[in-house]
């Protein structure tokens, strides 16, 4: 092959291919020139007075792999002299750092297999020691995560209707919690606070004032009464919308409330059976297929109360699907708990209960249609990031590598 096309390929504009020094099965060696004669003197900015004083030797470079090989760049270590200011230096590459081995696309290249994956597999997709990419990625976390902050809270300020996303999840389930901000809208998360009490969460407003500046239209939120708070605070004309999926959630609680007093009275084999196949209790009727259907109905015909139950879910469902607006929902809303006054159970009376002292913020879903769906998609990179990483110590480190891994499709390629 031509060294013009392997120019074009490696993409270095500053070097010329000089000669191929050797290939083999895994690797490839080029010695490689720079196209230019002299560089400006880093004192005095200019180059006429800047002469060549020899080289000292080759540096080896490790690049971005050609032709399934690992490629390195031989390149010299150029000496030169200003002899206006009487000092004297080495030349500078752009695609590498001074003293360093692996070229910047490496690198970089390095660091985005790393992400949503450990070190030691990425070290062997590159053939590289494990150690060396735990440094490439632990010098880039900072600077690229610095970098999508900035990015994503400048197109926070400036979203029209901007829509947030407010929800906690467990570092150590029980004890210790995190509470992550989401620009829904613009697919983001914008930052990671320590803890969900509402102090922390009113430290976290008066320590970042751009929080503040946001103007949120409407802000998803689990049904917390310290977010709530926080949120009434802050944004005191924003539209405070409870998550559907959480709100289902305590309707599908209810009804595995509903199954387990049945399960009781029911035959040896009846019991059985409805305990195998008590998730088919769960999903939308219209999302399961024939056989799961017919399974269905066979648990219902065990009891008119779990029949009730089941139809009372189904009834929430339509009524989150289909009000067509907020006036429709607010009739719909409270037809629906008058329906589930006539279930004659402890579950579904403490449901009634959380509805009824949430009903604005359920029903407010009907005005701004968002829901923290994706914030609990992040919630499960987290979880695996966490696993991977072992529950870094560092703080700084920590959020940046979550800020990161939540925000990936914005990482430069």
């Amino acid at each position: 092959m031509q060294n013009q096309y392997i120019n074009e390929m490696l993409d270095l504009p500053e070097l010329k291919i000089h000669q191929i020094l050797s290939i083999d099965a895994e690797e490839l060696h080029i010695e490689a020139i720079p196209f230019d004669d002299k560089q400006c003197c880093p004192f005095c900015h200019s180059h006429q007075n800047v002469i060549r004083k020899g080289t000292n030797g080759k540096r080896i470079v490790r690049h971005l792999p050609a032709f399934e090989k690992k490629a390195f760049l031989h390149v010299p270590s150029i000496r030169l002299f200003c002899t206006r200011c009487e000092v004297g230096f080495v030349w500078v590459y752009e695609f590498v750092g001074p003293k360093q081995r692996y070229s910047r696309r490496f690198r970089a290249h390095t660091f985005e297999l790393a992400l949503g994956s450990t070190a030691a597999h990425s070290a062997r997709l590159q053939q590289a020691p494990a150690s060396t990419v735990q440094h490439m990625h632990n010098e880039a976390i900072p600077l690229e995560s610095e970098r999508i902050i900035e990015q994503v809270w400048e197109e926070a300020k400036e979203t029209l209707e901007l829509v947030l996303g407010v929800d906690d999840f467990a570092i150590k389930k029980g004890n210790t919690y995190n509470t992550g901000i989401h620009n829904l809208k613009g697919e983001a998360m914008l930052d990671l606070l320590p803890g969900r009490k509402l102090e922390d969460l009113r430290k976290y407003a008066k320590e970042h004032p751009a929080f503040l500046l946001l103007h949120p239209k409407a802000v998803v939120m689990v049904l917390a009464k310290a977010y709530h708070t926080w949120i009434r605070e802050c944004f005191p004309s924003a539209i405070r919308i409870a998550d559907r999926f959480h709100v289902h959630g305590y309707v599908v609680e209810s009804v595995q409330e509903v199954r387990k007093s049945v399960q009781q009275t029911l035959s040896p084999r009846a019991k059985a059976n409805l305990k195998a196949n008590h998730r088919l209790l769960n999903p939308p009727v219209e999302s399961l297929d024939e056989e799961s259907r017919s399974r269905l109905d066979l648990l219902l015909n065990y009891s008119s109360l779990l029949r009730d139950m089941w139809e009372w879910k189904e009834a929430f469902t339509t009524w989150y699907n289909c009000s067509p607006n907020f006036a429709v929902a607010r009739l719909g809303f409270e037809r629906w708990c008058e329906k589930g006054n006539q279930i004659d159970h402890s579950a579904v009376r403490s449901t009634l209960e959380t509805m009824r002292n949430w009903k604005e913020e359920i029903m407010n879903y009907h005005q701004c249609r968002w829901t923290n769906a994706t914030v609990e998609g992040r919630h499960n990179r987290i979880k695996a990031f966490q696993r991977r990483h072992y529950f870094i110590r560092n703080r700084s480190r920590y959020k940046a590598g979550i800020l990161i891994e939540c925000n990936h499709h914005r990482m430069l390629s």
